[in-house]
């Protein structure tokens, strides 16, 4: 079994709030016949973010851990407790040596970066997930040079995929962006916490959201009640729709006008219920992918973290984010169902289903992107379905993760090892689980092959119904093409 020997010697000076300067002495040796052991660090004094201390830690350890050659492993140390605000913390990625997918290797690194909780609900689990801050720009798998990442804990996540399976989805379909994600597993002060996904976060940049807020470009999500410090939150002008601004963070007033303007622009046009209006207004790709995306997956969560941007002037469905509770792991006797239409009645999509056309050339592109979702759980014309895949490659970490090495699922009373310790909780939103990893599977592959077996049926019904509409969603969009090439043409943008 492959693994890594470690030494190093690092000296750390704290100045002032959140400023780290170190001085490292180190090597990461890949051996053939050893494996990976976290340093322990047990006799460094505590980093304080406040005043001026310096530490010398000398450390020289070597030790055993399995790991999976399939499996990416990161180690956090971190030097004091870990909250929603950065901390320092030192961190060792050790890469696998094969990859999913069309992921690329990543070269073996250790260094100073920062770490805090993240989340909404899922920061008050026990398995918390969270942000990481380099110092400099990483990469992760090809994913693109970033300093930010999401590291996702799914707490409540039986089975751990539902991110993965339709962030991967979105990337084939009409959005400027989908997050992409890796998983691996991760080490908390040499104590194994599980495994978690690393993400690229929702952020205005070259090689993550293309778009730019001094172009004009802003990113916000619909919020009915959350109350976040630093967080703008405004009301859409005609529909009254709260919103979180996501960027620019800090609007001026000259970009709250801005947006305002932009905002009763749309829901002025989408009021019309004449698609020649609204397509000024609305890009309809992006607008119908992620309505069915939010569709399919049963949201429960339509009043909170739905992310759409405004670029170019033009309202753009996604980017798409936050599946843990969705695809029927919901106690909603409704949502966890997978027949019935929900998000037709929510947010903007409410406006635009009450146009006959609009709804015509949804349910058409419905049929057309239909084998993306069918694929999630069965082989078709795309190839090996993708549940398969990630189990194939991640299945025994996945496995782990609710081993006796790693959490309990909620309702487990059978515990031993470290469960008496390690239980996943169960918050009234989140249903209880079945009682193993398969049988969790088995359901969300069977929830998904009859959510789309509905929903292919109510699109062959519906469209006989709107037959009699001539136009089509292929003159539609053509359409929409030639207004924005001419928009382009007179304002120069991109």
């Amino acid at each position: 079994m492959k693994g890594f020997r470690i030494y190093f010697v690092c000296s750390i000076i704290v100045i002032g709030i959140g400023s780290v300067f170190s001085g490292c002495s180190n090597s990461l040796e890949i051996l053939s016949d050893e494996i990976l052991a976290f340093p322990d660090v047990s006799n460094a004094d505590t980093l304080s973010h406040i005043g001026k201390k310096s530490f010398e830690a000398s450390i020289e350890t070597i030790g055993d851990l399995p790991r999976d050659e399939h499996l990416p492993v990161l180690f956090i140390q971190s030097q004091s407790k870990i909250t929603s605000e950065y901390a320092p913390a030192y961190i060792i990625f050790a890469d696998a040596t094969e990859h999913y997918a069309n992921f690329s290797p990543t070269a073996n690194f250790e260094g100073f970066s920062y770490i805090k909780i993240r989340g909404n609900s899922t920061s008050h689990a026990p398995k918390r997930p969270y942000n990481i801050k380099f110092e400099k720009k990483q990469s992760f798998f090809g994913m693109g040079n970033a300093k930010k990442w999401a590291l996702l804990s799914n707490p409540f996540d039986p089975t751990l995929i539902r991110n993965k399976l339709i962030y991967d989805l979105a990337s084939h379909l009409s959005f400027d962006f989908s997050p992409k994600s890796y998983f691996m597993e991760v080490w908390l002060n040499g104590e194994y916490v599980g495994n978690y996904q690393i993400c690229e976060k929702l952020e205005f940049k070259n090689n993550r959201i293309p778009y730019k807020t001094e172009n004009g470009d802003f990113l916000f999500e619909r919020d009915v009640k959350r109350e976040k410090d630093g967080v703008t939150y405004i009301h859409t002008p005609i529909d009254s729709i709260r919103i979180a601004i996501n960027e620019p963070e800090t609007p001026s007033q000259d970009q709250l006008d801005l947006l305002t303007e932009r905002l009763k622009d749309i829901e002025s046009a989408t009021a019309t219920g004449d698609i020649m209006e609204y397509m000024k207004y609305v890009d309809l790709r992006t607008m119908i992918d992620y309505y069915w995306i939010e569709e399919f997956v049963n949201q429960p969560d339509l009043h909170l973290g739905r992310h759409f941007a405004i670029h170019n002037g033009m309202l753009k469905g996604g980017p798409v984010w936050d599946y843990d509770l969705a695809l029927g792991n919901t106690p909603s006797e409704y949502k966890s169902g997978t027949t019935l239409l929900f998000a037709k009645k929510e947010i903007w999509w409410q406006e635009l289903f009450k146009d006959p056309v609009f709804e015509k050339i949804a349910w058409e592109r419905y049929l057309q992107i239909e084998p993306y979702f069918d694929n999630l759980a069965n082989d078709n014309e795309l190839g090996n379905n993708k549940i398969d895949s990630l189990l194939d490659f991640f299945g025994d970490s996945f496995r782990k993760n609710f081993s006796e090495d790693g959490w309990a699922y909620c309702h487990d009373q059978n515990q031993s090892g470290n469960f008496a310790n390690r239980q996943l909780s169960c918050p009234e939103y989140v249903p209880v689980p079945l009682p193993t990893f398969d049988e969790n599977i088995a359901f969300l592959r069977n929830w998904i092959t009859q959510r789309n077996e509905y929903l292919k049926s109510e699109a062959t019904e519906r469209l006989a119904k709107l037959s009699q509409i001539e136009t089509n969603l292929e003159s539609i969009l053509a359409i929409q093409d030639s207004i924005l090439a001419n928009r382009k043409t007179l304002t120069g943008m991109n």
